[in-house]
C-alpha cells in the first residue's frame, strides 16, 4: 500500500470518526418552566406581556426590551440568546450565564420566544 492510500484512508477514518460524535447542544427550552424563570427573573423589568413595561423597566434608560415589538421579533434564537447569556452593554440588562443555569436560560428563552406573537 503506497504512503498516499494510507493517508487517504487514516483521513477517511478520522473524518467518519468527527461525523459520528454528537456535538453539545442544549436541550431544547420548556416554555411552561421558562414562564417560571420568567416571573421570577425578568417580570420586573420587562412586564407580565413582554412588553418593556414591569414596574421597574418603565423607569429604565433606554427602556427594558419590547418583545412585542417588531424590531424583536426580527431577532433570532441565538441573538436573545446571546443577549440572555451576556446582557446588553449600556443598558440594565444583566448577564444571567452562570447566575441561571443552562436549562433556565433554554427555559426562559422558549418562553419569551411566547410572548412574541
Amino acid at each position: 500500500m503506497s504512503t498516499r492510500q494510507m493517508t487517504f484512508g487514516s483521513m477517511v477514518i478520522v473524518l467518519g470518526l468527527l461525523g459520528s460524535t454528537p456535538a453539545a447542544v442544549a436541550a431544547p427550552g420548556d416554555a411552561v418552566m421558562g414562564k417560571a424563570v420568567y416571573e421570577q427573573r425578568c417580570l420586573a423589568c420587562h412586564g407580565p406581556q413582554g412588553k418593556g413595561d414591569g414596574p421597574t423597566g418603565k423607569v429604565l434608560v433606554p427602556p427594558a426590551a419590547d418583545f412585542t415589538s417588531a424590531a424583536s421579533k426580527k431577532k433570532t434564537d441565538a441573538e436573545l440568546l446571546k443577549t440572555i447569556e451576556n446582557g446588553k452593554p449600556s443598558t440594565a440588562m444583566v448577564a444571567w450565564k452562570g447566575l441561571l443555569s443552562d436549562q433556565d436560560i433554554q427555559n426562559a428563552l422558549a418562553y419569551v420566544k411566547t410572548l412574541r406573537k
